[in-house]
């Protein structure tokens, strides 16, 4: 059995996290560590939670611990927890930018502990399909374009707020940066354009366009635009579209549509379940001592998130 300790109890945890866990038998959240125990204590006590204040320490039997916070907590966190010798599990991204990323996975090497980023889509079998595709499409690429863009949230949503992390960027805009350099690795160039509105202090939108050897890839993000959640993979013939390759429901049957001169064509991919993949990719790694499978702590994402944010 292993034991968990989860540290925030956002909207994320509430909705994915405790779900995913309630879907495993060989997982058991320790507690949820917080810093105002008021705030969460009757929601707590009502979902059949234990609930923790963050100055507590956690017990020894617990080997790992989930860190969702915002972005800005993640490294003063993380690297607490894993010089206090816990396997760490750190939602999207490590941390605002690449130096303190690096510092993290120091701190990891030096501590003796794994320190995976939460990449969930990663771990669905459509993206697995996407990747298969790619590498079989290897000389006749042409374009990949990929784009992930929300609604506004409500005005109090941390996502607004500069000093916790906020802005498109680092929220939705992780998601297509991350897709193109899991897929095609460090690009040649990147050129980069940002935009923001009136009255708000981060960025709201913005697009990348990275430059391989014979193709270029195109990242689109935006926080206050329609919903968009997609992938394109252009060849010498055809196109081939992926919908919800970020975000999806366990439940969803997913698919790659297909167009060329002869028409289009939905191939099924299938359903599956990422957070819970994630959990025993994370756990079988330690198992088998395989620093390969940690694949969700992507070096290449982090540092063109870095040199977009400062573009």
């Amino acid at each position: 059995m292993q034991k968990i300790a989860i540290i925030g109890y956002g909207n994320h945890v509430k909705k994915n996290i405790l779900p995913a866990i309630s879907r495993m038998s060989e997982v058991e959240v320790d507690a949820i560590y917080v810093r105002d125990l008021t705030r969460y204590q009757e929601e707590a006590e009502a979902a059949g939670v234990t609930l923790r204040s963050l100055d507590e320490s956690i017990g020894g039997e617990v080997e790992w611990v989930y860190v969702a916070t915002p972005i800005t907590t993640h490294y003063d966190l993380a690297s607490r927890f894993l010089r206090m010798g816990k396997h760490v599990i750190c939602e999207k991204p490590l941390t605002e930018n690449y130096e303190k990323s690096l510092k993290l996975l120091e701190i990891a090497e030096t501590s003796g502990r794994r320190l995976f980023e939460v990449c969930m889509y990663q771990y669905h079998k459509q993206f697995e399909h996407l990747r298969a595709l790619v590498e079989s499409k290897k000389g006749e690429l042409k374009t990949f374009s990929t784009a992930f863009a929300i609604p506004h949230l409500n005005t109090d949503n941390i996502r607004y707020n500069k000093e916790l992390g906020g802005g498109a960027l680092l929220d939705v805009g992780y998601y297509p940066v991350s897709l193109i350099l899991s897929l095609f690795g460090e690009p040649k160039a990147i050129q980069i354009e940002k935009f923001t509105d009136a009255g708000y202090e981060v960025d709201l939108r913005g697009i990348a366009i990275f430059r391989y050897d014979g193709f270029y890839a195109i990242a689109e993000w935006g926080i206050g635009l329609p919903y968009r959640n997609e992938a394109t993979l252009t060849s010498d013939t055809e196109a081939y579209v992926y919908e919800r390759i970020f975000s999806k429901p366990p439940t969803l049957e997913t698919s790659v549509k297909v167009s060329s001169q002869s028409g289009i064509v939905a191939t099924a991919i299938g359903m599956d379940d990422p957070f819970v993949n994630l959990f025993q990719s994370c756990f079988s790694a330690l198992e088998q001592n395989d620093k390969a499978a940690i694949r969700s702590v992507n070096l290449h994402t982090l540092k063109a998130l870095s040199e977009i944010a400062r573009g």
